[in-house]
């Protein structure tokens, strides 16, 4: 059998050496998990006095995995420790890496997270400076890391196997949402928004929605058990969502569903597009609120100043010179999880009610925000045209969560 080969494998390797045998063992894993001995191991420091065996292992420390230079025993270990003393003393490295002519391989080595990240290639350039639009989530994308907008706005590498993702599951989620809003009128007549003499008959509909939007939206070949975990998900989320919506003490309604909008202009050669979830409106009046739907938490007003957002500011544009209302504020609703939306909205003795009272900011303040949004768009536009890319994550360090520094590679904290 396999353990009985391994085992003879193993004790004709321990009996080839004349002068010494050295065993190593991985004690823990590349991500610092400790791993279990292997019983090869322990039988071979059963025949040996346990004091002996002791005092002869050596351990070294996941931080210690990089010898001293004079103790490396090979030369890809003395270049490792090469860069390793770069780290503390670059012309210290540079010395010894001239002495052991090892110059050109170190130069490349350093240069690898030295090198220019602006884009410089002509074509590249003329190709981002000749798009007609450019969406507003890029732009927002753009200001929290422009290393991460090239990667996944620019380069956009995909795997090769789909999956039932993030971005799959929130395209299936606004199907679902938008063929509710469309159906409640119809299915619950007389109905334009979800109250709660009407909510157990909306939780039934959008329970049918899901599965409509499942059904009509899933278009990879996803398991059984894949998929049932999908529509089981979307109909416990938006099932909490459509129970929130009847607590909701706003008194506006839903007005307009995906608004497209694909040239927008923010000055003279500055053109963006994007689609708005949903707009709120006062059922006797031109007033309204945008509302953008969130899988994760949502954004306060001193957020979206802080961290340069600008869906929400730019949406409200939108509502005003294109859809020709007047924009009350605008607001992110998460999807599940029970958690409250946020957003900005206008504080004025006819505000819209029943939001965190943080979120309401002075008219002055407001128009602000919603001016600097333009001018930071303005601004992105102009970067990504010259390709000016950069390590510039917001407030310079990346988020544990981004995996893309393997691509960018931007140091880790």
């Amino acid at each position: 059998d396999a353990a009985s080969r391994d085992r003879y494998l193993f004790a004709t390797v321990c009996t080839r050496p004349r002068r010494r045998l050295v065993l190593v063992r991985q004690a823990v894993g590349d991500e610092g998990s400790p791993r279990e001995p292997s019983p090869f191991w322990e039988s071979a420091r059963e025949l040996f006095d346990r004091d002996d065996v002791r005092r002869h292992t050596v351990r070294r420390a996941l931080s210690s995995l990089t010898r001293e230079l004079e103790t490396a025993p090979t030369e890809r270990e003395r270049l490792r420790s090469v860069a390793e003393l770069a780290g503390r003393s670059r012309a210290d490295a540079a010395s010894v890496a001239a002495a052991n002519g090892w110059t050109r391989r170190f130069e490349r080595a350093i240069a690898a997270f030295d090198r220019p990240t602006r884009i410089t290639n002509e074509r590249a350039l003329r190709l981002m400076g000749a798009r007609d639009a450019y969406s507003v989530s890029e732009l927002e994308r753009m200001a929290s890391c422009s290393s991460a907008w090239f990667v996944e706005r620019y380069l956009r590498p995909a795997t090769i196997d789909k999956e039932i993702d993030r971005m799959l599951r929130g395209s299936i989620l606004h199907a679902a949402l938008q063929r509710f809003y469309q159906q409640l009128p119809s299915v619950i007549p007389g109905a334009d928004s979800v109250t709660e003499e009407n909510v157990e008959a909306a939780v039934r509909l959008v329970h049918d929605c899901v599965g409509q939007a499942v059904a009509s939206g899933l278009r990879i070949d996803a398991g059984d058990l894949d998929r049932r975990e999908l529509e089981q998900g979307l109909k416990r989320d938006l099932e909490q969502f459509v129970r929130d919506e009847a607590a909701s003490a706003s008194p506006l309604v839903p007005r307009h569903l995906e608004v497209s909008f694909r040239a927008f202009e923010l000055e003279p050669g500055v053109v963006v597009s994007g689609k708005i979830d949903r707009v709120d409106g006062d059922p006797m009046g031109a007033r309204g609120i945008v509302v953008d739907y969130k899988s994760g938490a949502a954004a306060s007003a001193a957020q979206i100043r802080e961290r340069d957002l600008l869906q929400l500011p730019l949406y409200m544009r939108v509502l005003r010179d294109q859809l020709g209302m007047e924009p009350m504020g605008g607001v992110y609703v998460p999807v599940g999880g029970g958690r409250r939306p946020r957003g900005m909205l206008r504080a004025s003795p006819d505000a819209v009610e029943g939001f965190n009272s943080r979120d309401y900011l002075e008219p002055e303040e407001f128009d602000a925000v919603v001016d600097a949004a333009r001018d930071t768009a303005v601004g992105l536009v102009e970067r990504i045209r010259t390709g000016d890319v950069r390590h510039d994550p917001h407030g310079g360090d990346c988020p544990a969560w981004c995996d893309l520094w393997r691509m960018c590679r931007k140091e880790r904290p």
